[in-house]
């Protein structure tokens, strides 16, 4: 497993948000009683769309419960409202050309930025669950991680 498969598992997630979720909409009505605003450090350029989902463990990589799309003009915080308490990990790409899906160099490397929650970093893969694993309490909840490009 490598940064590739990061890329893919990270793109398919996101990309079904970007889908399901138009500019501006965040996830079905809220219901939770915590507030996530992630604050996004380094992303390259207003181009495109901020792509953001929270997982818990079982839908880690996978189908996500939550999700945030933006334009990136917007600026760089992704806000998560309704967000049941709880154990989580937050991943986010920047679709910089609007097309649904993390871009790859013919190589396999992905071309536009991606990261998660704790600066989570996998060895030839995706980080763990428990590596980008943060605990969301009731009320508002700040946290920053750094987009890698």
């Amino acid at each position: 497993m490598n940064i590739l498969m990061i890329a893919g598992g990270l793109a398919l997630v996101l990309a079904g948000a970007a889908a399901a979720y138009a500019f501006g909409s965040r996830q079905p009505p809220a219901s939770g009683a915590a507030t996530v605003n992630v604050t996004l450090g380094g992303v390259a350029g207003q181009k495109g769309a901020l792509m953001g989902a929270i997982c818990n463990k079982d839908s880690f990589l996978k189908d996500c419960q939550y999700f945030a799309v933006q334009p990136a003009i917007a600026g760089n915080v992704l806000k998560f409202p309704g967000v049941a308490p709880g154990s989580y990990a937050v991943m986010v790409y920047h679709d910089e050309n609007v097309n649904g899906k993390l871009d790859k160099s013919a190589s396999g490397m992905p071309l536009e930025g991606w990261g998660f929650s704790r600066n989570a970093r996998g060895h030839y893969g995706p980080p763990a669950f428990d590596d980008a694993r943060i605990e969301i309490k009731a009320g508002a909840n700040d946290i920053a991680l750094d987009m890698v490009y």
